[in-house]
């Protein structure tokens, strides 16, 4: 696939991305952002995960600003 480069605006990217349906919006996350990793898991990165899965069922997680 020929790649391009096109300028656009933070704003018209954000109003573009909030105007996107959720099949949409998970489709660019899964390509954009989602990376694969086989390797497994440091001690320090288990211990993130852990404290991580704590806060979110404690609730104190930052909601997602797009698709709500």
């Amino acid at each position: 696939m020929a790649s391009r480069t096109v300028s656009i605006s933070i704003e018209a990217l954000i109003d573009l991305l909030k105007d996107l349906d959720e099949e949409a919006k998970d489709e660019i996350f899964q390509r954009v952002f989602v990376e694969s990793d086989t390797e497994s898991l440091t001690q320090e990165e288990e211990e993130a995960l852990r404290d991580a899965e704590e806060e979110f069922r404690r609730g104190e997680t930052v909601k997602w600003p797009f698709g709500g």
